[in-house]
């Protein structure tokens, strides 16, 4: 019975979205499963859709199990050729949902499964053990043990988790060497599965003119306003409380500054409340979530961003893409991504004031807003780049299916 047969029998527990089997256009053509416990929009889900978009072009086929819910980008996976499915799992660790996985393996029966977060591979990545899938590798996006404020007694329950799902992967690479770091010290997984294969972008749409003018006059930004910008889920993680702070010291300096959050996410009354407080409540301004940042991106002079963590941001790859100067906090993978001083400027996480006193000197000198976005979209055409993200991916995949692997 296949998948579309199941669902119209009235099976439980599983969802699908979208099946299309594709047709390989090489001879190597390959069958990759990824795992994730949703499409929701986030920097995860949209590196599995540019790998998606990738790998159908090179006439691989695609499917995606989605644990808890399809996500509001499991559409998008769709459109581009991948079967969708979901199953439904609820909060936590369940074991019935590792059984559910391994009926839907047994029918899809990938060459390759590939799992992002921890629950992916904990529940996908035992349920294709049982099934003798060949290849099952996993990344890791973010430094989650890592993260400021998290108690000893989660943190040893993360790690365990962690090192029992890290069981399941013949190879576990991690975006940053942060992360990679993490992993090895903490002994949570062998040093011989561990390596990095750094996040790439499609980089195409930034090569294309935008007018600059059209997003500031749909938010009444005037279009000489030096106009400070971020990208990201209104979230704790991404701290936006910090930017609109340090934005309110930058405007007793530069009162025609603007501020611009492209993104929504569970903090945007909070924050918006907070803007009013501080008497920027008419200079700030919420995008919401935008698919095409890059049109967002062309129309700002300064891009900041003041995680508490991160992994290898692609919010950063794409505004070095746009051009843009980059301010961003020294945690995680970024100091290793950011060469302070070349491609974009580093300061202390959550130090409200040296993040203003970066963004003011920026938004007063043109001249070196222009060398730091220069650098930094060098940098990004040359180093991280989707095709080459991809094509590390397939390589490592087709090495591992081979019979001396």
């Amino acid at each position: 019975m296949d998948l579309a047969q199941d669902r119209a029998a009235g099976n439980p527990g599983r969802r699908q979205v979208t099946i299309d089997r594709g047709t390989p256009t090489v001879s190597d053509a390959l069958h990759v499963a990824h795992a994730v416990l949703s499409l929701d929009t986030g920097g995860l889900e949209r590196v599995v859709i540019d790998l998606i978009r990738h790998a159908r072009r090179r006439g691989h086929r695609v499917s995606v199990i989605c644990l808890e819910r399809p996500g509001t980008l499991a559409p998008q996976a769709g459109a581009l050729g991948a079967a969708v499915v979901c199953v439904d799992k609820k909060d936590g660790v369940c074991l019935r949902t590792a059984a559910q996985v391994a009926t839907l393996l047994a029918e899809l029966r990938p060459d390759v499964l590939h799992t992002h977060q921890v629950g992916a591979l904990f529940h996908a990545g035992r349920a294709a053990r049982s099934l003798g899938i060949p290849v099952v590798v996993h990344t890791e996006h973010g430094n989650h043990l890592g993260k400021p404020g998290v108690s000893r007694l989660r943190r040893w329950r993360t790690a365990w988790l962690w090192w029992w799902a890290a069981r399941y992967a013949r190879k576990f690479y991690c975006v940053s060497k942060d992360i990679m770091a993490e992993m090895s010290s903490r002994r949570i997984v062998p040093v011989h599965k561990l390596s990095v294969i750094l996040n790439g972008i499609n980089t195409d749409p930034f090569r294309e003119a935008v007018d600059r003018t059209e997003v500031r006059a749909a938010f009444g930004i005037p279009a000489n306003a030096p106009l400070i910008g971020t990208v990201g889920r209104l979230n704790e993680v991404k701290n936006q409380e910090l930017l609109i702070r340090a934005f309110a010291r930058v405007r007793l300096e530069v009162p025609a500054a603007r501020l611009l959050l492209v993104g929504d996410g569970p903090l945007r009354a909070d924050l918006t409340g907070l803007a009013a407080r501080l008497g920027v409540g008419d200079a700030v301004h919420f995008a919401g979530y935008q698919s095409r940042p890059e049109r967002f991106l062309a129309t700002i002079d300064v891009f900041a961003l003041t995680s508490r963590t991160e992994g290898l941001p692609l919010a950063v790859l794409e505004a070095w893409a746009a051009g843009l100067p980059v301010v961003a906090s020294a945690v995680g993978g970024l100091p290793d991504l950011v060469t302070d001083g070349r491609t974009g400027l580093l300061f202390p996480s959550g130090d409200e004031a040296a993040l203003a006193v970066l963004l003011r000197g920026l938004l007063r000198d043109r001249a070196r807003r222009h060398a730091l976005g220069e650098a930094g979209q060098n940098e990004v055409f040359e180093r991280y780049d989707l095709r080459r993200m991809a094509a590390e991916y397939e390589a490592q995949y087709q090495a591992l299916l081979r019979p001396a692997a």
